[in-house]
């Protein structure tokens, strides 16, 4: 059916209720040039400040989180930040950015991923830029496959060897925050299974 018929039939598009494609909208509708449209139309809310939450592109938020791509700490890791230790619960509520990779901090400083850290750190700046974050949390698992790829089996084969490898990626990971943001406030820790964190540093 063509753009030309759905108006004339006033047939409403599924995506006209959907906020997260607000850009597709402003854009001209789900069409080919809407779609390619879509971009230009999400930095141009951010940049004009179109009111509504969905279109809060830069602002002042609380924190950054990096996280590894498992999927077994999704909640987990939503749940930490909502009682992360000196920040109140309410103001960490749809109040930080985040950044997921394989690997977490890991996947940001060893040298096996080094493909990837210009990625993670041109993101940083971005989320520096934009949101103001006052400080970087960055959590590693029990148990991660891409710990495993980075260090080695015997490296992480029981739970001193696996807290002492990702201790030193940790430590890497905040010198380098505090290299490139040293105003930034730096938390790392390693998550279990259980969604329990050691705090590391």
């Amino acid at each position: 059916m063509s753009e030309k018929t759905l108006a004339q039939q006033n047939v409403s598009h599924p995506l006209a209720s959907c906020a997260c494609c607000g850009p597709l909208r402003l854009a001209g509708g789900p069409t080919r040039r809407g779609f390619l449209g879509a971009g230009a139309a999400t930095v141009a809310a951010g940049l004009v400040g179109i009111s509504g939450p969905s279109f809060a592109a830069s602002g002042k938020y609380e924190s950054t989180l990096f996280n590894c791509i498992d999927p077994r700490f999704t909640t987990l890791t939503y749940q930490y930040m909502g009682m992360l230790q000196g920040v109140p619960r309410e103001k960490l509520s749809d109040n930080y950015s985040q950044f997921v990779m394989a690997g977490g901090p890991i996947g940001a400083v060893h040298p096996n991923f080094s493909a990837w850290h210009k990625t993670y750190w041109d993101n940083l700046d971005v989320t520096v830029s934009l949101h103001h974050i006052k400080r970087v949390v960055g959590i590693t698992h029990r148990d991660c496959g891409a710990a495993k790829l980075a260090f080695g089996e015997a490296k992480v084969a029981t739970r001193e060897a696996e807290t002492d490898s990702h201790a030193e990626a940790l430590a890497e990971f905040r010198k380098q925050v505090n290299k490139r943001h040293p105003k930034l406030g730096v938390i790392t820790g390693i998550m279990g299974l259980d969604g329990r964190v050691d705090l590391i540093g």
